[in-house]
């Protein structure tokens, strides 16, 4: 609706409606005759014109009021999508300190307390069995250092140190010498430099990334790994992460009644950042998973 013409339109039946008022006072002060007939009739087109002007201030005020009513929806629609947004972002956050929980419980937290218990061990041997002492405060040592090591890993989980130091590639560099010293997986990998301002745009591929591979070195018993990252438009990214394991029946696992756990993060994942994902797994050919990434800037 143009403001311009309702704000025409609205000042005209102003006018219309003085002007009657002023003609109605007058018509009561009639002279003669002719006078009364002339204010009569000029007050009767002035009703016409105003009954004319106030059907179209209806009709705009409709229309103002079913535009308003849109816009209202839309802005709805958005705020409950960008609501739907942050819940995801918050219910994969939550996932990962629950994993990360689960990971320093069953690990680090248990070897801690097997220490503590060596160390004790130590101190009654430390006088009548020194030899024994020793030996022990070895072993100590030995899965102190195993500790120092998983709690690195923990650190590198949560945030890549090369990532803030080096950059994406150097990250998966560093992501790939890791998944080598972890497993048996021969792992390949061809890594293009990826300029986006957003740091979080490239951590949450890095994530994805880093998802994936896990996902092929935990479930899929093969024993190649490779993944890829490069651009395909001005500003658009890649990622394509394949293995030679066995394969998996995609909708069957995505399901709600067989939700993986791993691959429900992976496709919030790529959601939050408006990408697409698509995931071939034949028997006998392994898994390919192609993502394509907008490289938003904010």
């Amino acid at each position: 609706m143009s403001d311009e013409l309702y704000e025409g339109l609205r000042k005209m039946y102003e006018s219309f409606f003085s002007k009657k008022n002023l003609l109605e006072e007058r018509k009561e002060k009639y002279l003669n005759e002719n006078e009364y007939q002339y204010y009569k009739k000029e007050t009767e087109d002035l009703d016409n014109y105003i009954k004319t002007v106030s059907a179209l201030l209806n009709y705009f005020e409709r229309q103002y009021f079913t535009e308003k009513q849109e816009q209202k929806d839309v802005l709805m629609q958005v705020d409950k999508a960008s609501i739907n947004r942050g819940l995801q972002i918050l219910d994969i956050q939550e996932r990962e300190r629950q994993r990360i929980a689960r990971d320093l419980h069953d690990t680090s937290l248990q070897n801690l307390t097997h220490i503590i218990h060596k160390i004790e061990l130590s101190s009654m041997f430390i006088d009548d069995d020194p030899v024994r002492a020793k030996l022990e405060l070895v072993s100590v040592s030995k899965n102190l250092r195993s500790v120092i090591k998983e709690i690195r890993n923990t650190i590198f989980d949560l945030r890549p140190m090369t990532f803030d130091d080096l950059g994406l590639k150097e990250s998966f560099e560093r992501l790939a010498d890791h998944l080598k010293e972890s497993s048996d997986f021969e792992v390949f990998y061809n890594i293009e430099e990826i300029n986006c301002n957003n740091s979080l745009v490239l951590m949450t591929i890095f994530r994805i990334i880093e998802e994936c591979t896990n996902n092929a070195i935990k479930h899929s018993s093969g024993s190649v790994v490779f993944f890829e990252l490069k651009k395909i438009a001005e500003n658009t990214c890649i990622i394509i992460v394949a293995d030679n394991g066995q394969s998996f029946d995609v909708d069957k696992v995505l399901t709600e009644k067989q939700r993986h756990f791993g691959l429900n993060i992976l496709k919030e994942r790529v959601e939050i950042l408006c990408g697409t994902m698509e995931i071939d797994s034949k028997p006998n050919k392994g898994t390919v998973i192609k993502i394509i990434i907008p490289l938003l800037e904010k």
